[in-house]
């Protein structure tokens, strides 16, 4: 009784917030409606949103995107207005609907598409309605729900129904759930959850998957048909059922195979071998995203990419391992979430939870794992796929296992700066610095995928250090093998020297936290998922005609979150400064955020209260 009393409040008090502080929340979603029917093999869903958009800022909510593909079909779209008096003012004409194909981040090609509409009102606040529905003959998943269209936006009330025969189990799990139930007809389950959102949330800096902390509901099939018979009944039946639906995959054409033995002829060490096929692979394809006939569930196979020379993820991983078996080195095909922040797999649920696929390769005292869809270096485990579990097919013996995190030293930055003082307040500095991790995995794709004078227009708007204004990027490159990106630039600025009367002040170039939030606007746990490395080695030029008068004493900051130093040392005609900032990797609770934020203001705070104060010498 008292949760039912809790969620009648919360509704009350939302629609109050609805009505005085329409100006304030851009948009509401009133009601979203989702219901599934499962009959047989086949799924059908329908699902309906009612938005009230407050302002010309919430209008972004009135653009619709409805996904489909060749194995899931939308049909039936209805869309209409309503004014605040509930007056029905405009409806959508199917001639709204645009369709086109949905192309993402570097992919060329797919068979996923997007069905469009915009339905918008020249008077606020008003009322967007619209319904869809959903058609599929084959499925290995009945519903990923999560009812929100927005952080910040709160879903007064949402109702998932999933109805099934009473011979199809399923398998389900939730979260934030109002309240759940179910019934039964003679010939049916009906199963209902209901749930409430607040709009309380915000992507803040550091935090954990947002998936984790708003409702959610995920519902499989325990056993399922997808090209063939399948079961989410444990890990070891889903491993089964993967392997089986690639183990016809991996022939290649026979002039390959020789290509193959030519290529690895001469070399006896194992290792090298797989770099060469690895890097026979990176040379010889290009990833594209493909969800022809089974929607991305089953792989190309390695003979169709040795024609075509592309692939998605699925396909050049079965294509590696075809190459690899064509001289007897065992490899398998291992399933994760990749991105970031990462998101943790539920051992109590049984299911697809992974968006990518790599190579896992057992060699002798190791293991290696090969992204096939990556430019990066041989063995360099980058941070999309760093630091979390995959689940390697191996049949009934498929098994978890963790990819390893990223090294400090591997993530490590270097800025390594020579300023000198020129007039007033003016100073020129030249920088060189290396960057690795995830700059470097960015600074690589930026090089290999613009021209010159794209290339050099994008560091200027994005590495050029804070407080400078460019003058010429004198040298960029990436040295893949050393796994680091070298650039070097000459930069001006008027903010850290700074003249009064007799005395200039040189000012520290601190290293760029970024924006942290305090601990009373914090919501969520802190997730790191790999650590942050800088070093940096700043000579200031001494100004002409002045000499050392004070600077700031050495200091070393260290907590279970990190460490920082700094150190200060006059060589003639300059003062250098030699400090560093490591972040380390890990997940600390939201009642730890204080210490963590007093950790990072503590740097912040020391670095703009640094100084070194020189003074006009005396004749």
């Amino acid at each position: 009784m008292w949760r039912s009393l809790f969620y009648i409040c919360l509704i009350v008090s939302l629609l109050f917030q609805k009505t005085l502080f329409a100006q304030q929340i851009d948009a509401i979603l009133l009601q979203q409606k989702t219901s599934v029917t499962i009959k047989k093999n086949d799924l059908s869903r329908t699902k309906s949103f009612e938005i009230l958009i407050n302002n010309r800022e919430g209008e972004k909510y009135a653009e619709i995107a409805i996904l489909f593909s060749s194995l899931s079909k939308v049909s039936n779209i209805t869309a209409y207005i309503k004014d605040k008096n509930g007056k029905i003012v405009k409806k959508l004409k199917k001639s709204d609907i645009s369709e086109r194909s949905y192309f993402s981040n570097g992919t060329f090609f797919q068979d996923q598409f997007v069905k469009e509409f915009r339905l918008k009102h020249h008077i606020y606040p008003y009322t967007l309605y619209y319904e869809y529905e959903e058609m599929e003959d084959e499925f290995i998943f009945i519903e990923n729900w999560i009812p929100i269209l927005d952080m910040d936006v709160p879903t007064l009330n949402a109702e998932l129904v999933v109805r099934a025969e009473k011979n199809i189990d399923i398998s389900y799990k939730n979260k934030f759930v109002s309240s759940f139930k179910k019934d039964s007809t003679d010939n049916e389950y009906l199963y209902k959850w209901q749930v409430h959102y607040n709009g309380s949330l915000r992507d803040e800096s550091f935090c954990p998957p947002l998936r984790n902390h708003v409702p959610l509901v995920q519902v499989v099939p325990r056993n399922f048909r997808f090209e063939i018979n399948g079961s989410f009944e444990s890990w070891k039946t889903y491993g089964i059922w993967q392997e089986r639906l690639i183990t016809d995959l991996f022939e290649i054409p026979d002039d390959e195979v020789k290509t193959i033995e030519q290529l690895t002829s001469n070399i006896e060490d194992q290792k090298i071998k797989i770099r060469k096929i690895y890097e026979y692979v990176q040379n010889e394809t290009r990833y594209i995203n493909i969800s022809l006939e089974t929607g991305g569930l089953k792989p190309y196979p390695a003979r169709y990419v040795s024609l075509n020379h592309y692939g998605d993820c699925k396909a050049l991983s079965i294509y590696f391992m075809s190459l690899l078996k064509t001289i007897d080195i065992e490899s398998y095909y291992a399933k994760l979430s990749a991105g970031s922040p990462i998101e943790e797999i539920d051992h109590s649920f049984p299911s697809l939870q992974s968006n990518h696929i790599v190579v896992c390769v057992p060699i002798k005292g190791d293991t290696l794992w090969l992204d096939c869809t990556s430019d990066n270096p041989f063995e360099y485990i980058g941070t999309f796929i760093q630091n979390r579990e995959a689940f390697v097919i191996k049949g009934e013996k498929s098994f978890f296992s963790k990819i390893p995190e990223l090294t400090k030293n591997q993530v490590l930055c270097e800025r390594h700066v020579v300023i000198e003082h020129e007039m007033k307040n003016e100073c020129k500095a030249e920088f060189f610095i290396t960057y690795r991790g995830v700059a470097f995995e960015a600074l690589q794709n930026l090089f290999n995928s613009t021209n010159t004078n794209d290339k050099l227009e994008l560091l200027r708007e994005n590495l050029i250090t804070k407080g400078f204004e460019p003058e010429e990027i004198k040298s960029h490159e990436v040295i893949k093998d050393s796994m680091k990106a070298l650039i070097d630039y000459s930069a001006k600025s008027s903010s850290f020297y700074e003249s009064y009367g007799n005395d200039i002040i040189i000012r520290l170039i601190p290293f760029d936290i970024g924006n942290i939030e305090s601990p009373v606007d914090r919501t969520l746990p802190v997730q790191i998922d790999y650590p942050f490395y800088e070093k940096d080695t700043i000579e200031y030029a001494i100004p002409i005609n002045y000499k050392i008068q004070t600077y700031t004493d050495n200091k070393c900051f260290k907590s279970k979150y990190g460490t920082y130093s700094i150190s200060t040392k006059i060589e003639k005609n300059f003062v250098k400064v030699t400090k560093s900032l490591l972040i380390n990797s890990g997940k600390y609770p939201l009642s730890e955020y204080r210490d963590f934020y007093s950790f990072l203001k503590q740097i912040v705070e020391f670095e703009n209260k640094y100084y070194i104060i020189t003074t006009k010498k005396t004749l």
